[in-house]
């Protein structure tokens, strides 16, 4: 832990030259098969340093974007943390995208004493005072989802994922809750993160006949590989559903929309939600990244936390990590395009309302439920036993 500590270990002061500008480190896979989705939280995040600095940026001083590609390999993703940290003396990283890049960053962050703004949503089960969540946990979304699954799908459930952290525990808790509903999960099969061959996972699907389809399966990639291969077996939205957690905007556009047509997805953002923030929003994306840019919850994740962050070291007496941690808690963004304002709680996670949305021939979603915001707790009851809880205002093991 020593080494960890001296090699990450930050080399800024407390206060810096009035006019110099503040380094924010952007920690994303802009190359790899991560890159399509990623490239695109990152430009969420760069929409909002744009805007920040317009506003007069923090403390009268602009914010300076300094981008890390972490190619995709989460090996590396605390490497090129530790790079931002102590070599571009970053002020806090925004990014990471799939819950292993955030595992797998964390300890740099903490060995620097550093911050991490994750903007994902993500399985929970996790507390971290040096990590803070700008995407949902489960008892934002998958709670409402799984209990509207089983009584407008049917029961009898096939799950498919990729095969690392978040699926794999997102997996376990829809377990548990379809079988406390009386439901039945008939397989839970997991593919290699990254992998595109679903031949097997289908043929099985076909065979084991269930009423829906819950899907897990993280990336454009092997996103499209299914969801082409499972119309390729003749399945449509009408015959057998599929109720995806992580089919966005950006995996609906690379498979191709009638791949997805008619199909289902849980998020706490549509790019067609229709308010006054979200259509500022999309009408910055475009005029930003060009005509054809496409919005989505985790690119709304990074926005949202660049803003957040920004108010926050903007009232903050200084810009140390400690100074920034508590000038965090509290902060409010009201332009979320969420549609509702998001706030960060003592725990570090940020309040959502979460959406149901079935998939367009133009490749967007159509809004068919909607949940108020409900506040986050990465621990919930409906999953989590009470003995298993970590004590509040405790971290979790680990963080």
């Amino acid at each position: 832990m020593g080494r960890l500590r001296d090699a990450f270990r930050p080399r800024r002061t407390a206060r810096r030259p009035q006019g110099e500008a503040v380094p924010i480190g952007l920690l994303f896979s802009l190359t790899g098969g991560l890159a399509a989705i990623e490239t695109s939280v990152c430009q969420g995040a760069l929409l909002a340093i744009d805007e920040v600095n317009a506003a007069g940026g923090i403390q009268g001083r602009p914010v300076e974007a300094v981008i890390e590609d972490y190619a995709s390999d989460c090996t590396l993703a605390p490497i090129r943390a530790g790079k931002l940290i102590s070599e571009h003396d970053v002020i806090a990283c925004v990014g990471g995208y799939i819950s292993a890049s955030r595992v797998a960053t964390a300890p740099a962050i903490r060995a620097a004493d550093s911050l991490l703004l994750y903007p994902t949503y993500f399985e929970g089960l996790e507390e971290d005072p040096h990590v803070f969540y700008f995407g949902a946990v489960p008892n934002q979304y998958l709670l409402d989802y799984i209990a509207w699954v089983l009584a407008h799908l049917g029961t009898r459930i096939y799950m498919v994922g990729s095969d690392y952290v978040y699926p794999r525990a997102v997996g376990t808790m829809i377990r548990k809750l379809v079988a406390d509903a009386g439901g039945q999960v008939m397989a839970d099969r997991y593919v290699p993160l990254g992998g595109t061959d679903f031949a097997e996972v289908v043929a099985e699907i076909s065979a084991d006949r269930p009423d829906v389809v819950v899907s897990n399966i993280v990336g454009s990639d092997s996103t499209a590989a299914f969801y082409r291969r499972f119309r390729a077996a003749g399945h449509t939205a009408a015959s057998l559903p599929i109720a995806a957690t992580v089919t966005t905007e950006v995996e609906v556009q690379a498979m191709g929309a009638e791949n997805a047509a008619g199909h289902f997805m849980i998020a706490t953002y549509f790019g067609s939600l229709d308010n006054p923030a979200n259509n500022r929003y999309r009408a910055a994306m475009r005029a930003r990244f060009g005509p054809d840019s496409v919005t989505h919850v985790t690119q709304v994740g990074a926005y949202n936390a660049v803003q957040l962050f920004a108010r926050a070291a903007d009232r903050a007496p200084d810009l140390t990590a400690p100074s920034l941690r508590a000038a965090l808690v509290g902060t409010t963004f009201d332009g979320n395009p969420e549609g509702w304002p998001v706030r960060v709680h003592p725990n570090h996670h940020t309040d959502h309302p979460c959406y149901i949305g079935c998939t367009r021939d133009d490749g967007q979603f159509d809004v068919i439920a909607q949940f108020e915001p409900r506040a986050p707790d990465p621990y919930p009851e409906a999953i989590v036993p009470s003995f298993r809880r970590p004590p509040v205002g405790q971290p979790a093991a680990g963080s």
